[in-house]
């Protein structure tokens, strides 16, 4: 072999993906699985709606990955998978960080009951499929309650895609001025922020959680796999 067809094969080798993982689960703020806010029943994952809406990570933190895994809500629900998750930010029941009822702050892939529930009426950004608040979905496929679904969520430098179905329904660039714009308009104080835009453009190599949001409904996830992008 030549020594360009090793540096070929070298560079090939290094842009594959790595093996698939199943993550193991535990919130932010403690090291152990929230039992009394999380349940398993038949292989998938499930919030308790009445119990605190604790948010959960995966233990193992991701920079450039994809995930792929199976969701399905309850009538009424709400929910999310969060990625690059930069910390915690305020229970909105109380107002400040709690370490016993951890939310996070990060990217997200929204999942909700868009035909009921008011958030997912005030603007298409805040439906199912999209990067939340700040890129709506295109051509979503129907996703009734009460049924699984798939989902992906893909993660490669600069580029980010959601998938609902088998279908990509958003691709945004992290560098865009588009997407800047988008989180400057946002009000809100408990989001990512351009200044997260800039620590992800400056720091390319650090690694962040992946989340399963709690907002107080049903919801289930399963057959959940990550593997690392090189």
């Amino acid at each position: 072999m030549t020594k360009s067809s090793l540096v070929l094969f070298a560079l090939s080798l290094a842009s594959q993906p790595g093996p698939w993982e199943i993550p193991t689960w535990r919130t932010q703020s403690k090291a152990e699985f929230p039992a009394h806010a999380w349940n398993r029943e038949d292989g998938a994952i499930h919030s308790i709606p009445t119990a605190p809406r604790v948010d959960i990570s995966t233990t193992k933190n991701y920079r450039n990955f994809e995930c792929e895994f199976e969701w399905k809500i309850g009538k009424g629900a709400n929910s999310g998978v969060k990625y690059l998750v930069f910390g915690m930010r305020p229970n909105p029941l109380i107002g400040r960080i709690d370490p016993e009822v951890p939310k996070a702050l990060g990217f997200e892939l929204q999942l909700i009951d868009d035909a009921n529930v008011a958030d997912a009426k005030l603007h298409p950004s805040h439906g199912t499929g999209a990067l939340y608040l700040y890129q709506a979905p295109k051509h979503l496929p129907a996703t009734p309650v009460g049924q699984w679904h798939r989902a992906k969520i893909v993660v490669n430098g600069r580029q980010l895609e959601h998938w609902i179905n088998g279908v990509k329904v958003v691709d945004a660039d992290l560098e865009s001025p588009g997407l800047r714009f988008s989180m400057e308009s946002q009000s809100r104080a408990d989001i990512p922020k351009p200044a997260h835009l800039d620590e992800l453009r400056n720091n390319k190599t650090r690694a962040y959680p992946i989340v399963l949001t709690h907002h107080g409904g049903d919801a289930w996830f399963r057959n959940f796999r990550i593997r690392e992008l090189r």
